[in-house]
């Protein structure tokens, strides 16, 4: 049987029979598993809408028109004694004994039957194809994403979701004799434990010897309730749920953790519930297999819910809402698990082989992409141009620069550095990364719904005023014209404040008087679906909007440029050869400045690496000209060139370089690329 949270019931069905005559339906009762109720409507309008049968004899049809009759209830099933050219009819001679009205009857319903036979029928084919389509969805999906905890997450999230329920987990099979998951070692409270765990031998099995086989709690979801979570390890054994499953390869499927057999060999920890007032019920734990049919994990789905969007904030919500994983379900989630074993361990060995330096670059720069798309690339062309550049660098034979060499493991370092140059963006907020404007497109939104709820308070203020002043026959047409006038200029004021605030949204440079206009909006009240008084733009919309130039709040700002720091703290978290150590000193000074007015650390030209004033004249040109930024548009090559020089007089970068890259038209080998 479906669980009700999948949206269907096998039930017996009752089906409504009206009789326009009263003959003798006593042996009707019960057939075929459908319940049958007899009535008798005289007419269709006393017919009760979406009547299953309806038995006319002639006489009635004679007196009211099929169509009467099937306006009322269109999918009935009509017994007739005459020929009607419709298909919906059943024909039966005319004085005919019960018995074979009986058996019309009957046979009607058996085509109702089968008619509801052939729905549910359907109903289960679009389940399972829906099933099938979103497996294939998330198995691409797995099989692209590279961030191992990523991956994790939107397993865990795929698998609640497909299984309906409130809580999973991850745990891995660390094998004595094979390599280990990456993870690091944590100690062990006796106190608050997770679902599914030993009990009161735990803190024993984490100081199992090393040889033994272990279970690593890696992951944990749960929608109802938020509590700090690391990873553990155990010894691999029978004493958990979870440990029985990993260590067997069976399915446990359980309806209560809390009423397991006397001879269970595996026990329920009840310590998490306690701790935070939890329910823990229903529980199915599936193995993850590989390709070669290896246990390397299981996944722990706790509670199925009856409807996925129901908070399990009570034991006692939790029992009533939850309900048995049944045996339908369980395919699909095993379909899941070996998508996710697979996905697994494709994702381990790419993060092997991205130990090497090339692949770990490329793995990088793909994450960075990922992270922001609206700069899509841009790490590649500086790399590009950081390149050429120091190529041409190396063909001076005047100036600062005469007799510059680049060895080639130099070449690949500054290379690797221009490449990772942003991967500290991963550690920016999205919205602020991309944000194209001074208010986020919700924060606008919400505006514009405020200034929508005005317009109706104000139209609704005025249509009342008329309506009083029309009852007590006050309403002249001079007072009508007036407070249509001062509705007019309330309604014109707010397309004036809307207009304003959409001007002031841009991230070009205010215009004077803004800041002015944006105090008048400020200090207009209204009030909320709630009926509190607030202001039509709140103190922290005022100053977004009252950004000068850019989009960015100070803020804001600040959290943007941390992604250097986060770079450099990256890049020396790497154990890079002796031939590549400066990639965190090269790549985390790209935004200094040769005045020192740069970030993070205000350096001054001479403790600016070579490699870090080239690509800062390519990173800038390329933030000027790329056309696949959606929130401005590519600046022309003329422009460009110009600001790099308005740079050098500024004192941020250096001359000779500059003067390099537009001589040498160094821009030129994107066209290339």
């Amino acid at each position: 049987m479906m669980n009700e949270c999948e949206g269907a019931k096998e039930e017996g069905i009752s089906f409504i029979l009206a009789c326009s005559h009263q003959p003798s339906y006593g042996l009707l009762g019960k057939s075929r598993d459908i319940s049958a109720s007899v009535y008798f409507a005289g007419s269709p309008s006393s017919l009760i809408p979406n009547t299953s049968i309806i038995i006319l004899d002639q006489q009635t049809l004679n007196r009211y028109e099929l169509s009467l009759w099937k306006s009322v209830s269109p999918n009935a099933i009509f017994i007739v004694e005459h020929p009607i050219d419709s298909e919906e009819c059943i024909l039966v001679p005319q004085d005919i004994p019960h018995i074979f009205l009986r058996n019309a009857i009957l046979k009607a319903l058996d085509l109702l039957q089968t008619q509801h036979q052939l729905a549910l029928s359907s109903l289960h084919l679009q389940k399972e194809h829906g099933q099938i389509s979103r497996l294939l969805d998330i198995g691409l999906a797995l099989s692209a994403e590279r961030d191992h905890d990523v991956l994790l997450a939107r397993i865990l999230k795929e698998a609640r979701l497909l299984a309906c329920c409130d809580a999973a987990s991850i745990f891995f099979i660390e094998r004595s004799n094979e390599s280990r998951l990456e993870s690091s070692s944590k100690d062990y409270d006796d106190g608050v434990r997770i679902n599914g765990l030993s009990g009161s031998d735990v803190a024993n099995n984490c100081v199992a010897a090393e040889a033994a086989d272990k279970l690593v709690f890696k992951l944990t979801q749960n929608d109802s309730i938020d509590f700090h979570f690391e990873e553990q390890r155990f010894s691999l054994d029978h004493h958990s749920v979870a440990g029985y499953s990993a260590a067997t390869g069976r399915i446990v499927n359980l309806d209560d953790v809390y009423h397991l057999p006397p001879s269970s060999v595996y026990q329920f920890n009840a310590s998490f519930d306690q701790s935070m007032n939890y329910r823990t019920r229903s529980m199915l734990v599936i193995p993850m297999r590989n390709h070669l049919g290896k246990v390397i994990g299981v996944i722990q789905f706790i509670n199925r819910k009856r409807d996925i969007n129901i908070t399990l904030s009570t034991p006692e919500i939790a029992l009533k809402e939850t309900i048995t994983f049944d045996q339908e379900i369980i395919p699909v989630l095993q379909a899941l698990a070996s998508q996710a074993a697979v996905a697994i361990e494709n994702n381990v060995l790419i993060d092997r082989v991205n130990t090497l330096f090339d692949g770990f670059v490329k793995a990088s720069v793909r994450a960075i992409e990922q992270r922001d798309p609206t700069t899509s690339g841009h790490s590649f062309r500086v790399a590009e141009l950081t390149c050429a550049l120091a190529e041409t660098t190396q063909q001076c034979d005047v100036g600062q620069f005469k007799g510059i060499q680049f060895s080639s493991e130099e070449m690949r370092e500054l290379r690797f550095a221009a490449l990772l140059h942003d991967f500290g963006k991963v550690g920016v907020r999205e919205h602020i990364l991309t944000k194209a404007k001074k208010l986020s497109p919700e924060a606008y939104g919400e505006f514009i719904y405020r200034i929508a709820w005005e317009k109706e308070r104000i139209s609704n203020y005025y249509l009342n005023q008329k309506f009083s002043l029309l009852k007590t026959q006050k309403l002249s047409s001079d007072i009508e014209e007036k407070l249509t006038r001062e509705e007019a200029i309330k309604l014109q004021r707010l397309n004036n404040y809307m207009q304003a605030v959409a001007d002031a949204n841009e991230p070009s440079l205010l215009t004077e008087g803004t800041f002015e206009h944006l105090k008048q909006i400020r200090e207009y009240v209204v009030e909320d679906v709630h009926g509190q008084s607030r202001g039509l733009i709140d103190e922290l919309e005022f100053s977004a909007l009252s950004i000068k130039r850019g989009s960015l709040t100070a803020d804001e700002r600040i959290e943007i440029e941390s992604h250097v720091s986060h770079t450099i703290e990256f890049l020396k978290t790497i154990p890079w050869t002796p031939e590549l150590s400066n990639i965190p000193k090269i790549a985390g000074a790209h935004h200094e400045k040769l005045n020192g007015c740069g970030y993070p650390l205000g350096l001054k030209s001479p403790d600016i690496p070579l490699g870090a004033k080239m690509m800062a004249i390519c990173d800038i040109f390329d933030a000027l000209t790329a056309t696949d930024r959606p929130y401005k548009a590519a600046v022309p090559l003329k422009r460009a060139l110009s600001i790099l020089k308005s740079e050098v007089e500024c004192g941020h970068i250096d001359s000779e370089l500059v003067d390099m890259f537009c001589q040498a038209r160094i821009y030129e080998v994107l066209d290339k690329a």
